[in-house]
């Protein structure tokens, strides 16, 4: 009798945390939907309000596959929805990958899947992919290739259990490994690493914005 209650007990705790979760506000990520749109060459491009903006140099907008072939070894890749679902409650630009080679990332992609190396082709149906310059260089290349190497494999997990990682933390991780800073500040709003805070870190550069016009999403 008193481990039936218990064990009831113990499963309705997961219930009553999310009934309590569900009194908490969580931070809406503006915009909802995103619109870029060709403004004159040589115009400043400010990474940390891009979004808000949707203002792009004509000379640095671009299609989203000539953006991908254009980005540089170790440049991150921000891709992004149209707009924000549920599928992607963290913004239209939910995910984070990087530059690894001609068609290749480095990439942690979800649930079902595990960090490795993958096609760049995988973005091609994305709204938008921006490309940014987080300060890796050439010299490099050699160490984060094997850091790639080092973590294929590695599950996917929010929760910062060891031995596991999220898109966010994958790339800080790669960062972290050539000396550089994090990829992705904190936010201790959400209790998490949002991947287009990739835009407000101090120094990124917007090297290349693709954009997609026929994405349905």
């Amino acid at each position: 009798m008193l481990r039936s209650l218990l064990a009831s007990r113990l499963l309705a705790l997961p219930l009553l945390a999310l009934l309590l979760s569900g009194c908490l506000r969580l931070p809406a990520i503006e915009p909802r939907t995103l619109n870029f749109r060709a403004v004159p060459a040589g115009s400043e491009l400010r990474a940390a309000n891009l979004l808000e903006s949707g203002q792009v140099p004509e000379d640095k907008l671009v299609s989203v596959a000539e953006a991908l072939a254009r980005a540089p070894e170790g440049s991150l890749l921000l891709p992004c929805w149209r707009t924000t679902n549920l599928a992607n409650f963290w913004g239209p630009c939910s995910h984070l990958a990087r530059k690894l080679g001609p068609g290749q990332m480095a990439d942690q992609p979800g649930i079902t899947q595990v960090a490795g190396v993958r096609s760049t082709d995988a973005l091609l149906p994305r709204y938008a992919v921006v490309v940014l310059d987080v300060g890796v260089r050439p010299a490099q290349f050699a160490a984060l290739e094997s850091r790639v190497r080092q973590l294929t494999g590695q599950m996917y997990s929010l929760s910062g259990a060891l031995g596991a990682s999220y898109c966010s933390d994958y790339q800080n991780d790669l960062q972290r490994s050539l000396g550089l800073p994090d990829a992705v500040a904190f936010s201790a709003a959400w209790n998490a690493l949002l991947p287009s805070d990739a835009l407000k870190v101090p120094g990124v550069k917007v090297l290349w914005v693709g954009v997609n016009d026929s994405a349905q999403f």
